[in-house]
């Protein structure tokens, strides 16, 4: 196995004698209470009462979200309490640096497009103000709904200045592939403040979204997990033709949860046919894989795993994996990522190390100051 979803901490002397860099710890605040404080008057008895606007699709994941272990002996919900976050995670991983994105990425498909914005606020006024601020190895998010340009911008100006503030995080899911020219604005202010834009899947079918996959509603839970990655393809495909990394240079794409190991026939088919469709995207002057491989960036999160590593090694050499890879452990969740297992052996380990930690030190840490 490539990578395990093995839950126990491992054994001290099986670190990697250096620190890691996690792009997506889900926090959550322990209690409704304290993030609806920071909503509108007219937005907190809903929130209270639980509205998400998002109903779920029947698809089971047998046995909820979480690992069975995550550490909850204070009762509050997982990923809640920053010391046991720091006992469980951190500390048993070496994890030195952690992106905290929170939960709410589902904002793109509620219909309600001010509640939304005022979710996301609040997110980040609890996130900013309460969370972030108990560990000096947390850094937040702004957390954004796309279907009002402005009040997306707006909300990512207000932050855009704080110095634990790592990205812009959006959803996968919504009305529109994210390469849509609607959403340009977004992704132009985020890249003038130095902010990459992460997307996360997940909430594909939900609330005003269309069905989960193109063919329409899966009826098992893998069949759903193992399709977000035909949707990652359709938004990669989308920023390129759409001309958004052509359009603004400086923007960087990073996709949560949406797999690696097909962007390499992606490449292929975007490469050959844009030599015979360029006439229709004039603002695209480079290969399309041009642009991924400089832009866009994909996590660990969830790794596929073929049977020999050398497999994955060889398309990660394709598609500049050595930059554009980066650790995700996704705690609290059941598809947890141990560092300490992905790419095994010695063959990898300067691949390796480069994903666990100097890709996203290259990616945030000049804004950081890491």
């Amino acid at each position: 196995m490539i990578v395990t979803s093995e839950v126990s901490p491992p054994q001290t002397s099986r670190k990697l004698g250096y620190s890691i860099f996690d792009i997506e710890i889900h926090c959550q605040p322990r209690a409704r209470q304290d993030m609806a404080k920071y909503l509108p008057a007219r937005y907190r008895q809903r929130y209270l009462d639980g509205y998400q606007g998002d109903p779920k699709p029947n698809i089971d994941q047998r046995g909820g979200n979480n690992r069975h272990d995550v550490d909850v002996s204070d009762q509050g919900p997982p990923a809640s309490n920053p010391a046991l976050i720091r006992r469980q995670l951190l500390d048993a991983y070496d994890i030195e640096w952690a992106i905290c994105t929170g939960v709410h990425y589902n904002l793109n498909v509620l219909s309600d497009t001010d509640y939304a914005a005022a979710i996301g606020a609040a997110f980040n006024d609890w996130l900013m103000e309460e969370f972030v601020q108990q560990d000096p190895a947390f850094y937040g998010v702004i957390s954004i709904g796309m279907r009002d340009p402005q009040l997306a911008i707006a909300e990512i100006e207000r932050w855009a200045g704080h110095p634990r503030v790592a990205e812009v995080f959006i959803s996968t899911a919504g009305l529109a592939p994210l390469g849509n020219r609607q959403f340009h604005p977004i992704y132009e202010a985020a890249a003038a403040n130095g902010l990459p834009v992460a997307a996360h899947t997940t909430v594909e079918g939900r609330g005003i979204s269309g069905p989960p996959t193109s063919a329409g509603y899966p009826s098992r839970y893998l069949e759903f997990h193992t399709g977000l990655a035909a949707s990652a393809v359709t938004h990669c495909a989308s920023l390129v033709c759409e001309g958004a990394f052509a359009k603004f240079p400086d923007f960087r794409f990073v996709l949560l949860e949406g797999g690696i190991s097909w962007v390499l026939p992606l490449m292929w088919a975007l490469d050959a046919d844009w030599k015979r469709l360029r006439e229709e995207m004039p603002q695209v002057k480079e290969l399309p894989s041009e642009y991924l491989k400089r832009q866009m960036f994909y996590t660990t999160q969830p790794i596929e795993e073929p049977r020999s590593p050398r497999d994955l090694i060889a398309t990660y050499e394709q598609i500049s994996g050595d930059t554009q890879i980066l650790f995700s452990s996704d705690y609290p969740h059941w598809d947890f990522d141990n560092p300490f297992t992905i790419l095994p052996g010695q063959t990898a380990a300067s691949l390796k190390k480069r994903i666990l930690r100097d890709s996203a030190l290259a990616l945030y840490g000049k804004r950081l100051a890491l």
